[in-house]
């Protein structure tokens, strides 16, 4: 995963940008202090730091942390997920976006991960993940699973494509910015949403909601791209 997000750090802040809606859809879960899980730049950290919430963010990847430190003004911390019950607080709430969970390469990890979550929240605390709805690429009787649309704006494009590898599914990009072109490859585990909603509920959550969407959307598990789920510890 390192290798991946460091190829593309220095434009990552051109590539993804946080939007209102997302914002607005954590800003409604919040209280207490909050732990962005895969900050990446704390671009999404720094909009709620803004609105006056209490935001820590941790990365796997140095350089991202440090940009988070540096420039957005972050309390952030180079840490694997699987590390978060080192933390010395706990949270209001906790989430991972970004599709940042799939790279934790087991159903046992990510189970692993979600149980520490709980264990880190407070009381009525929650939790946020946002990841692809693989179910339409499992569905797919091809090497050549499908794309996301390409991101393409004056600094740079993005294209996104999505391959079958085992047990996995191979995550292909291709930035272009200027004259640099930069490809890459990662694994992702390909779990759904009904998987990820009985690991939840093994763990202890409830109130589990799953939309189609920061915007809330119905989710609609045979069509629906991203998958954003909210689930409580009471």
């Amino acid at each position: 995963m390192s290798k991946f997000y460091y190829s593309i750090s220095d434009n990552y802040e051109d590539i993804f940008q946080p939007n209102d809606k997302q914002i607005s859809f954590l800003e409604e879960l919040a209280h207490g202090k909050i732990l962005d899980v895969a900050c990446a730049t704390g671009k999404v950290a720094k909009r709620l730091q803004d609105d006056g919430f209490d935001v820590m963010g941790i990365d796997l990847e140095e350089k991202f942390v440090n940009k988070a430190i540096n420039k957005n003004k972050i309390d952030a911390k180079c840490m694997n997920m699987l590390d978060i019950d080192k933390l010395r607080d706990n949270f209001g709430l906790i989430y991972c976006i970004g599709n940042s969970l799939v790279h934790l390469d087991s159903s046992e990890k990510i189970n692993e991960f979600l149980k520490k979550c709980y264990d880190k929240l407070d009381t009525k605390g929650n939790l946020v993940i946002q990841i692809i709805n693989f179910h339409p690429f499992l569905q797919v009787d091809d090497d050549y699973l499908g794309n996301l649309p390409t991101i393409k704006n004056e600094k740079v494009k993005f294209v996104r494509k999505y391959f079958r590898n085992g047990d996995f599914i191979r995550f292909n990009t291709v930035m272009t910015a200027g004259d640099k072109s930069i490809e890459n490859d990662v694994n992702l585990f390909p779990i759904t949403s009904d998987e990820l909603v009985t690991l939840l509920e093994q763990n202890g959550f409830e109130n589990i909601k799953i939309y189609g969407g920061f915007n809330k959307s119905e989710f609609d598990k045979e069509n629906s791209r991203p998958l954003v789920l909210a689930a409580e510890k009471l």
